[in-house]
């Protein structure tokens, strides 16, 4: 199986001429040879008009060797060092542009995570807030109602009757 993914990842399949690669997470390595649909009017470049016609277990084959034959059993021919190169500078800008996407994915992510701890912080204290003043008003209660029980404890004077003196 090593020797299959660095077949695959490596970019040996690549170098021939009509593969390519596409990666499923989680799936067995199948190699599926379409051929054009002339007899529909289709065209090489045009993916619609082709036909499936074989599919191929890759994992049945063991060595890079076994697996070149078999490319080339299947009528694969390898692609010239020129069709390489400009392959080559294609998947690296390819691989960049991926490094930049995710880059930039990470860097939305934290600037998200960043907002939320934020957000989270704001409302804690918003509720450190609320409590402190429930906790005021609580005491104004207090000390209000702790005024009224002096006032209905200490003893009335009424204000318009006369002194009395003896």
């Amino acid at each position: 199986m090593p020797q299959l993914k660095s077949f695959l990842k490596d970019g040996e399949a690549e170098s021939y001429r009509n593969v390519e690669v596409k990666f499923i997470h989680g799936r067995k390595a199948i190699m599926t040879i379409w051929e054009a649909g002339y007899e529909n009017g289709g065209v090489d470049g045009d993916r619609e008009s082709w036909e499936e016609v074989e599919k191929i277990t890759l994992s049945d084959y063991k060595t890079k060797v076994e697996m070149h034959a078999l490319f080339i059993e299947k009528g694969f021919q390898m692609k010239s060092e020129e069709e390489l190169a400009a392959w080559k500078i294609q998947k690296e800008k390819e691989a960049e542009e991926e490094r930049e996407r995710k880059q930039k994915q990470r860097e939305q992510n934290l600037k998200m995570q960043e907002e939320r701890r934020r957000k989270r912080e704001m409302e804690k204290e918003e509720d450190m807030r609320r409590q402190e003043e429930m906790w005021k008003e609580k005491e104004q209660e207090e000390q209000v109602r702790r005024e009224n029980e002096i006032l209905e404890d200490e003893p009335a004077v009424p204000l318009d009757e006369p002194a009395v003196s003896s």
